[in-house]
């Protein structure tokens, strides 16, 4: 028997809402399962190469105990900070239950995932879809104004997640953690209400872009490029390198265009819709 899901791509802390906040996109990553006597992974028509092959691997054991052959068809690009390890581990995991004929539980998928990441935001957008918030495994979803039209840019260099914690202080002042959690309250509420004065006070990050930023210059100048264009708000996606702009159809070509013109042929601009769907 072969079973089958898929998940979203998402972007994980939107500026100041580390690891609590992320949107879900509409890339979607595929896989299906297939019980064998080895654990096997083919990804998109050949022999794997994914950054996650290991963590794939964990998420089938913890879901079902036993090997499987797995085929991944992917859309999301790996290690560039669109969630593809979520993605990929939450259709893995799920897929893998389904062939034994069972049913993929959300909650069960979500604690796989969310343990093995070992931060919960990318886990519920990719489980659960829309704009959540996390709090260990407390989720919620939050209201998205569906005017804001996500713009991601996305280098053409991979940013491992492990170098990007890595970067990160063991400790931060208490006024700088003070001023991200004003910045977070107004980041909810301009992605509610779609209120650019609401964005304007959640713009920077002292947390972990400012901590990141030697690793990957051009983010920062790209962030810059789009609130130069219009956009309401831009900031990392996750871990980076990829910057995710939030525009209105009134700014969204000039945004998309000054991204494009930064990246000079060095990337990508993608315009996902945000996914609702979440594990399907």
């Amino acid at each position: 028997m072969t079973g089958a899901a898929s998940a979203p791509a998402s972007s994980g802390n939107l500026g100041p809402g580390f690891d609590t906040l992320a949107l879900a996109l509409d890339l979607r990553c595929s896989v299906t399962a297939t019980p064998a006597t080895l654990m096997t992974i083919e990804e998109n028509g050949g022999s794997t190469e994914l950054d996650e092959a290991d963590m794939v691997a964990r998420a089938v054991a913890a879901a079902v105990g036993r090997p499987m052959h797995l085929v991944i068809q992917s859309q999301i690009p790996q290690t560039r900070g669109l969630g593809s390890s979520s993605a990929v581990t939450a259709a893995a995991a799920a897929a893998a239950v389904r062939a034994l004929g069972e049913e993929a539980l959300q909650e069960r998928v979500f604690e796989i995932v969310a343990e093995l990441e070992g931060h919960s935001d990318n886990a519920a957008a990719a489980v659960y879809g829309g704009l959540v918030s996390t709090c260990g495994s407390a989720i919620r979803h939050l209201e998205l104004d569906p005017s804001l039209i996500p713009i991601v840019a996305v280098p053409d260099f991979p940013l491992a997640t492990d170098d990007a914690r890595a970067a990160l202080p063991a400790t931060v002042a208490l006024a700088a953690a003070s001023r991200n959690i004003a910045r977070t309250v107004f980041l909810v509420e301009g992605l509610r209400t779609g209120d650019p004065e609401a964005f304007a006070g959640a713009a920077g990050d002292e947390l972990h872009e400012s901590p990141r930023a030697p690793l990957s210059p051009v983010t920062g100048r790209l962030i810059a490029a789009a609130q130069d264009a219009g956009a309401l708000h831009a900031a990392w996606s996750g871990a980076g390198p990829a910057a995710l702009a939030l525009a209105t159809t009134e700014t969204a070509a000039d945004v998309a265009g000054a991204m494009q013109s930064l990246l000079s042929g060095g990337g990508e601009i993608l315009t996902p819709q945000p996914d609702r769907r979440g594990l399907a």
